[in-house]
């Protein structure tokens, strides 16, 4: 018999945001859930449109290598400097 554990882990697991319908909605859930900022979706929306997904992923694979205190912050910055470069 399974655990309370386990059913709530895989209850969580199973969970998918039906409103994902693109590439830039996709990998705008993983950033903003990997940074635990699921509150800030439409803010990465519109940086990651802005600068290309090609882009975020680039920064996104240099941050969550890192051990930074505030990632969404690093890749606002990061953002930012693209867009003036």
């Amino acid at each position: 018999m399974q655990g309370i554990e386990s059913l709530l882990k895989n209850k969580v697991a199973n969970k998918t945001n039906k409103n994902i319908h693109s590439e830039v909605h996709y990998w705008t859930d993983v950033i903003s859930t990997a940074f635990g900022e699921r509150k800030r979706f439409a803010m990465y929306l519109g940086v990651i449109k802005r600068i290309g997904v090609k882009e975020a992923q680039k920064i996104f694979n240099e941050i969550k290598d890192s051990r930074v205190t505030s990632p969404g912050k690093l890749f606002m910055w990061k953002a930012k400097e693209i867009k003036t470069k």
